[in-house]
């Protein structure tokens, strides 16, 4: 996909990087000259250009594109018993099932893979790094927590996970390879996806990093460096170069540690109280708290203990005292945007256990972890190896699919399994029985004042509520209407729309009846 199409014309950031070839870069650079003048005739001019110059399949061809093999959805069947919670043999083999799905869609050498799916407003080159930069995570945890770098697949054959990751990091910041993730420019996705390749490296240091040759860690500490010098949106994206300067600096190599702590002040002012931060100016209050926010700020204590620890710490237990009330056995009240994060919620409820919380216990982060898991899984929503579009299963969902998001964005789901496997099997997360949480012990009333919230359990119906000031108790999606489609058309971009108003703005939220529904559209 070509970049959008903005004020009349192309942003020309991917074209310099070199994600695509030079016939396409001719076209934009021409499209820049012109399109103030020619707008109209333009878009049309400039659609048929892009459909000469894609890529067509033949039947054949469609026949032999990769496929998730049916014999791998079995490895979910220990979140679909109603008799029993899942155990730690089932967690297993969802990582099983998450390796085997990358391993489907893997890029020939490893940089990227390319799940089916709708693509995102960053290009396909972006899309395909996700793939890789949204599973490392895993990977890295799973040994970093103990556990062994080879792993049987369903399949009997065996995958190397230090393996996978090196060949990943090696053809992706070389600039010579085909799949070279290519260079980050201002509000680059790129900026976003370093953060969690920076965080591979520093869970690998040990048995990767430190083996690698010297020109090896200068080629991926110089596609890292990047991120460091470009602006970001002013919101948690503040958050991804911090923790990337936090790693080089960690390994010892070259890192800008003043706009790092400029870019930790500029995300600090955002707190809100009690552990709660608006992500951005305003009082923009979601669950990026959990998966965007407290996720990164955790990993950065652990990087660099001495950063800003005792505020950071503190922050987090206010935050868990209330954030637990959020999550049941029949999902949680979701609001806001990037709703396919969904499965990350539970997410600062693990992370804690390392610290030994005293907010949460390790059963109750336990059993927050399996309610949600097995609620999304029971529900369609992981499908043929990767997190579907949607908030259940069903069809990708255009209505809530953000126009950044890409096949293996959802991936982001992961960080809760993350946060799992960086525990060791031998840790009472895994050993211990799960506990009861808030809602399944007794109704209750919770007001948070830092955020305007008040959050209402019903423990008969496990039914969970956000109540809080905004235009009307529920506001219906806008549908990806005959505009959109037409301007995804032309501009070879996502055109979804935003539905800012019925993710943000309603006065009820409520996890028996999702504001998006339970399925595709």
């Amino acid at each position: 996909m070509l970049p959008a199409i903005a004020a009349g014309c192309p942003i020309d950031e991917i074209c310099r990087s070199g994600a695509y070839g030079a016939d396409k870069c001719h076209l934009r650079r021409s499209v820049s000259r012109s399109c103030l003048f020619r707008w109209p005739a333009l878009a049309v001019e400039y659609r048929i250009s892009l459909a000469h110059m894609q890529r067509q399949y033949t039947k054949d061809e469609m026949n032999r594109l990769p496929k998730f093999p049916d014999r791998a959805e079995s490895l979910l069947d220990g979140f679909r018993t109603e008799s029993a919670a899942p155990g730690a043999q089932a967690y297993q083999r969802l990582f099983q099932y998450f390796l085997e799905g990358f391993l489907t869609y893997r890029l020939p050498k490893g940089a990227g893979a390319a799940y089916p799916g709708l693509g995102s407003n960053g290009g396909t080159v972006a899309d395909r790094l996700e793939g890789f930069s949204r599973n490392a995570p895993l990977w890295a945890a799973w040994m970093a927590g103990g556990r062994p770098s080879q792993v049987r697949l369903e399949s009997g054959d065996d995958a190397d996970l230090l393996q996978l990751i090196r060949a990943g990091l090696l053809t992706g910041t070389d600039p010579a390879s085909r799949d070279c993730w290519g260079a980050m420019g201002e509000k680059n996705p790129r900026i976003v996806e370093a953060a969690d390749i920076a965080l591979v490296v520093w869970l690998t240091k040990d048995a990767l990093w430190r083996e690698l040759p010297d020109k090896n860690r200068q080629q991926i500490a110089a596609w890292l460096q990047q991120a460091e010098r470009n602006a970001v949106w002013d919101n948690n994206w503040h958050l991804f170069p911090v923790l990337t300067t936090a790693v080089l600096r960690d390994l010892g190599l070259p890192a800008d540690l003043p706009a790092a702590r400029q870019h930790y002040a500029d995300f600090k002012r955002f707190h809100l109280g009690s552990g709660w931060f608006s992500d951005g100016k305003g009082r923009k209050v979601d669950y990026y708290n959990a998966w965007g926010i407290h996720y990164p700020l955790w990993w950065l204590r652990r990087i660099d203990p001495e950063w800003d620890n005792e505020f950071l710490g503190t922050a987090l237990e206010q935050f868990l005292s209330t954030y637990k009330y959020l999550i049941g056995p029949e999902g949680f009240p979701v609001m806001g945007r990037s709703v396919c994060y969904r499965m990350a919620a539970p997410s600062p409820l693990v992370l804690a256990q390392a610290d030994g919380s005293v907010e949460v216990s390790t059963g109750q982060a336990r059993r927050g972890l399996d309610a949600i898991w097995t609620y999304f899984i029971r529900r369609g929503a992981v499908r043929g190896g990767n997190v579907t579009q949607a908030y259940c299963g069903g069809s990708p969902d255009w209505r809530i699919m953000d126009n950044y998001s890409g096949p293996a964005s959802c991936l982001w789901s992961l960080r809760s399994l993350v946060a799992a496997f960086y525990l060791g099997p031998d840790h009472q997360f895994w050993t211990g029985p799960p506990e009861p949480l808030p809602v399944e012990i007794s109704d209750f009333s919770l007001e948070i004042p830092a955020i305007g919230w008040t959050v209402v359990g019903d423990r008969a119906s496990y039914r969970i509520e956000i109540r809080k000031e905004g235009r009307a108790p529920a506001i219906p999606l806008i549908d990806y209407g005959v505009a959109g489609r037409v301007a995804t058309w032309i501009l070879q971009r996502p055109v979804r729309p935003w539905n800012t108003a019925a993710k943000y703005e309603a006065t009820v939220y409520s996890s028996d009846k999702p504001f998006c529904g339970c399925g595709g559209h």
